[in-house]
């Protein structure tokens, strides 16, 4: 996903691409995507206990849904309805999110749940996970942090091969927006979704300008950073995630092995087709993986919410 400037003519000039809304400016530049928070209460409500007999929600509440869908196209947009389908503790879960569109200028705005990758199969957070537990690891195994992350989120198609693309995704990512820094972990100074909504017109008739939401927000408008020297830009990224949410992998001895014979003898012949068995990976309880997939999440929401607010970019 490329940052894009905004150069359209149906935009106003004054708008700038640091206006502080968890919206990312994607594939061209009228598309666009915004984060929802507030999301329906059982889509929620399967990401924090693991639990739903439905297999596909609506990213708004259905009354919330319809009363926009009205307001939207009695203002000439057109809304259309998509879905995405995506993984997550051993379920698979269609997600229908909302689009609108002002077909005058060809503008469009879509509504995602904050943790949503567009086209990824696994809910962003897992991705971020991958990522962090190898570094945190020292960059011990790719394939033991997708164990990890398979663990935790309840995904055994998760393997090192999505760990090493995550992996240069969130690299370029940061170098394209200049993220040199520790991404907070607070929860971000942004208006409430219901505020978003109202600015949803405004935003695709390109006429909000960026004075008048630093009239309204002051501090909140952020920009980038200076750089801070020092470490790999991913693990200064992600530095504010505390190191024990990584020990999803149980730590246990290796069986010391028997003093050998030490006396010489010939070598034995090795059997070419006698293959080594995988290593088994232990973890720990699952009282333990349900408390840090938990915190987890609860930190990755502010960290997915900050780079979109602050630099219009998916995290990774």
């Amino acid at each position: 996903m490329a940052i894009v400037q905004l150069k359209s003519e149906y935009w106003n000039s004054e708008i700038k691409n640091n206006i502080s809304f968890p919206i990312i400016f994607v594939g061209g530049e009228s598309d666009m995507y915004l984060h929802i928070n507030e999301i329906n209460e059982e889509l929620e409500k399967f990401m924090l206990t693991e639990k739903t007999d439905a297999l596909e929600l609506h990213v708004l509440p259905e009354g919330q849904e319809r009363a926009k869908e009205s307001y939207w196209r009695e203002l000439g947009f057109v809304v259309t309805y998509h879905r995405q389908k995506f993984s997550y503790m051993h379920h698979s879960l269609s997600v229908i999110y909302p689009q609108i569109m002002n077909p005058a200028t060809g503008a469009k705005i879509t509504l995602l749940p904050w943790f949503i990758l567009p086209g990824r199969p696994y809910p962003i957070f897992t991705y971020i996970y991958s990522i962090w537990h190898y570094h945190i690891t020292e960059k011990k195994s790719q394939k033991e942090s997708a164990a990890a992350t398979g663990k935790l989120f309840g995904i055994e198609s998760f393997n090192k091969g999505t760990v090493s693309r995550s992996i240069k995704a969130m690299e370029n990512i940061i170098d394209l927006a200049g993220i040199d820094m520790p991404v907070p972990v607070v929860e971000p100074n942004l208006p409430s979704d219901c505020e978003l909504y109202g600015y949803i017109p405004k935003i695709l008739n390109g006429d909000i300008t960026i004075e008048e939401i630093k009239a309204q927000y002051g501090d909140a408008v952020k920009r980038l950073p200076a750089p801070i020297n020092g470490g790999h830009p991913v693990q200064r990224a992600l530095s504010g995630i505390p190191s024990e949410y990584s020990k999803v992998i149980e730590e246990r001895e290796l069986e010391k092995r028997r003093a050998g014979d030490k006396r010489k003898r010939p070598a034995r012949p090795r059997n070419k087709e006698k293959k080594l068995k995988p290593r088994r990976v232990f973890f720990v309880d699952d009282a333990l993986i349900k408390k840090i997939r938990k915190a987890f999440i609860e930190i990755c929401r502010s960290l997915v919410l900050n780079a979109a607010a602050a630099y219009h970019i998916y995290l990774i």
